[in-house]
């Protein structure tokens, strides 16, 4: 993982395949975690391997106070500039950061496509018409607001789902679609949930002890990196074929995994970082 620190404001890269091109959100507030950037970029590299892509995550954080926002704002992206018009990184807006803020930058149609929280929601009820086979008939609770949780709304309604929006993480349901911060569902609040398939619709919601808790109870769990792949997919892989069809199936593939299906799609992903990296990221996508 590379650290990189920029010079004309309180702001930095998190590159978790060094020289790889990296894809990855933009974060800003008084103080960005550099933590939560590389578990952020982690999530994108894993779902880039799992497609067999030599793409790596990218994440930025921008250190500024409310009064000092624009001015630094402003130096992040005259500074990052180059490296997004050399296709080193596609960057996109974070918690803190407005698509506008962005409007400056080169390469727009890319990082319009690679963050489209419609193709977002979308890319993760396909992921669960994978876990599960078909949702006609099933109750789909969706955890969060936002574009993100209407477009799952829509789409699991138009696979003959009910959907439940604005749902909460104990509802009683067959898909739980969770949207919100890192770490959202840890292990207190996994012990509620009562559905039989967890699937993200934004990075890493799921705790490490989550996880466990959920496994242990016959919960399954599909990992973020495969469930929200869909705009990285047709962003930086548009000729490998429909990127909706692909999370699909690439869910569907190991769905008779049960209870371990996060690992083996960790696994699977493993596979190909090992077949051009000289070593793993130390640390999997796992908040």
């Amino acid at each position: 993982m590379e650290f990189h620190q920029l010079t004309s404001t309180d702001a930095f890269i998190v590159f978790d395949l060094g020289e790889a091109p990296a894809v990855g959100v933009v974060r800003q507030a008084p103080k960005v975690l550099k933590d939560g950037a590389e578990l952020l970029a982690r999530s994108t590299s894993y779902a880039a391997a799992s497609f067999g892509l030599q793409v790596g995550g990218g994440s930025a954080g921008i250190n500024a106070k409310p009064d000092a926002r624009d001015a630094a704002l402003a130096a992040f992206l005259a500074e990052v500039a180059p490296l997004v018009d050399s296709g080193r990184w596609l960057p996109g807006p974070g918690i803190g950061v407005a698509p506008d803020d962005l409007l400056s930058l080169g390469r727009a149609e890319e990082r319009a496509r690679a963050f489209d929280q419609t193709a977002s929601g979308e890319s993760a009820v396909a992921a669960a018409l994978g876990a599960l086979g078909s949702l006609d008939g099933k109750q789909v609770a969706i955890v969060g607001n936002g574009p993100i949780t209407e477009a799952a709304a829509a789409s699991a309604s138009a696979n003959g789902a009910t959907p439940q929006p604005q749902a909460a993480l104990d509802t009683a349901c067959d898909v739980l679609l969770v949207a919100g911060k890192a770490s959202v569902l840890e292990h207190d609040l996994a012990a509620t949930v009562q559905a039989k398939v967890v699937v993200p619709l934004t990075p890493v919601p799921v705790t490490a002890r989550g996880l466990a808790v959920l496994s242990r109870a016959g919960v399954v769990v599909v990992p973020d990196f495969l469930s929200t792949a869909a705009p990285l997919l047709s962003t930086v892989d548009p000729d490998g074929g429909d990127a909706m069809t692909r999370v699909h199936d690439a869910v569907a593939a190991m769905a008779g995994e049960g209870t371990n299906l996060w690992m083996a799609a960790v696994t699977k992903a493993e596979e190909h970082l090992r077949t051009w990296q000289d070593a793993l990221p130390f640390g999997r996508p796992l908040s």
